[in-house]
């Protein structure tokens, strides 16, 4: 039995285009007819469909190729191996995506209806690579490596970062973070990095208003509530930039989600 392009087509709603590329690639071999016409006996229509198989699981049309004309099956095996441990590693990624997506949504739920609400949480270590000194650009080549990784995991990070190395100081710093433990388990660089302190830590939403309305004066609030509750203030002082809004009226927001660590009580 011979299939034209159009029984393919019909059949399983290959394209003639993807047929030809499938045949330039060396997947099949079809039989040219006196009038031009590409015809595929059954053995053809099997390549395809375990072409097809294959390229579901995420192999390459290369690897296809190389699978489909291997004469050992443990070559084969090898090959189905790493794929699938590539797919692992492609789900453990994805897994944390979502997991960083999931605390993202439930933020950007709960931000207008916490502004300047005060909890006290229980937050994981995380890691800082710092890339502009409040407005200006950090152009430290000991940055470029942290700084390509963190750009590279750009789903697994946190939202954009602001940082205060000293806790009553001015000057703070704006870059990417990433929680720790997630930060070794896809090998950051050893360098380049901030540690922000984990555990216990006062937490509040603020609304920083205009886009020059950023500063120290935001988290004031912040550090006397701890002052108040007598707690002692223990490493930077941190927060995330959730989202950005415009009001009816004109007005510019900028929520942020901010971190003052505490001393273990």
């Amino acid at each position: 039995m011979r299939y034209t392009q159009k029984d393919i087509y019909q059949a399983f709603g290959i394209k003639r285009d993807t047929l030809r590329h499938y045949e330039r690639l060396g997947i099949i071999t079809p039989e040219i007819a006196p009038n031009g016409y590409h015809l595929y006996d059954d053995w053809q229509i099997n390549l395809l469909w375990d072409a097809k198989r294959y390229q579901a699981m995420g192999f390459s049309l290369a690897q296809i190729r190389d699978i489909l004309h291997r004469d050992d099956l443990s070559n084969v095996q090898e090959l189905v191996v790493a794929r699938k441990d590539e797919m692992e590693r492609e789900l453990a990624y994805r897994t944390m995506a979502l997991e960083e997506m999931r605390v993202f949504q439930q933020r950007l739920a709960e931000v207008e209806s916490n502004i300047d609400t005060y909890d006290v949480i229980e937050l994981p270590e995380a890691r800082f690579i710092p890339r502009r000194e409040v407005h200006d650009l950090l152009f430290d080549e000991r940055l470029d490596e942290s700084t390509r990784f963190a750009v590279e995991h750009q789903a697994v990070c946190m939202p954009p970062c602001a940082y205060f190395p000293d806790a009553y100081g001015e000057t703070y710093y704006w870059g990417f973070a990433m929680r720790s433990d997630r930060y070794e388990q896809l090998g950051g660089p050893d360098s380049g990095y901030v540690t922000l302190r984990g555990g216990r830590a006062l937490s509040a939403c603020v609304d920083a208003g205009e886009r020059w309305n950023f500063g120290h004066a935001l988290f004031t609030q912040l550090l006397e509530e701890a002052e108040r509750r007598g707690e002692r203030p223990c490493g930077a002082l941190w927060g995330l930039l959730l989202s950005r809004t415009h009001d009816e009226m004109g007005g510019y927001h900028r929520y942020v989600k901010a971190f003052l660590p505490l001393e273990d009580s």
